[in-house]
């Protein structure tokens, strides 16, 4: 039986990509401002897209009230990619800080602590898709960072629940991205 992944989409520019990246799944996408709690039973997962189309979480948490509750009370497993990782942190009283221009393109990340999430990766370092200009600069209590790079906090999960999220864009299958491996490991998980 295939698993049924929720798409919450935050405006992400590259949900063609996602999808494609799913492919093997059943998804669905849901709008990110009218996704509710109970839109979630059912899914097997739900994984927060990229976005930052229609404001930031750093700059405007009202506009993603909804999806802060999800992360927030949710027991089903989720992946945050770029705005989603922002979400989660928001959601667990992460510092965040904007960048003058934004980071583009494929970048160095630094894994820090062995992990289930970089399974059949070879070295310590990753080469993943950014495109953002915020980053957490201080995660809250129950997070915990797993790679960074010289932007900050790359890759994270919590302490407790099966929630992981990645400031680079895993479902960019641009040569050279290490992300896929991430997001195919998270999937391996649920």
């Amino acid at each position: 039986m295939q698993k049924r992944i929720l798409i919450i989409n935050n405006g992400t520019h590259f949900i063609d990509d996602l999808m494609k990246s799913l492919s093997q799944y059943q998804v669905e996408i849901k709008d990110f401002q009218t996704v509710e709690l109970g839109d979630i039973e059912g899914f097997d997962s739900v994984i927060l897209s990229g976005g930052g189309t229609l404001g930031e979480v750093a700059d405007n948490a009202a506009l993603y009230q909804n999806e802060i509750k999800i992360v927030r009370e949710s027991k089903v497993p989720i992946f945050g990619i770029c705005e989603g990782f922002q979400v989660i942190g928001k959601a667990f009283d992460s510092v965040f800080q904007v960048f003058e221009f934004y980071r583009q393109g494929v970048k160095s990340v630094r894994i820090l602590l062995d992990d289930p999430i970089f399974r059949g990766i070879k070295n310590l370092e990753l080469r993943v898709f950014e495109y953002h200009h915020i980053a957490i600069e201080h995660l809250g209590e129950e997070l915990k960072s797993l790679a960074v790079s010289e932007d900050g906090i790359e890759v994270m999960k919590h302490k407790d629940r099966l929630i992981y999220a990645s400031q680079f864009h895993p479902e960019e299958l641009q040569d050279g991205n290490d992300g896929h491996i991430i997001l195919n490991n998270f999937l391996s998980m649920i």
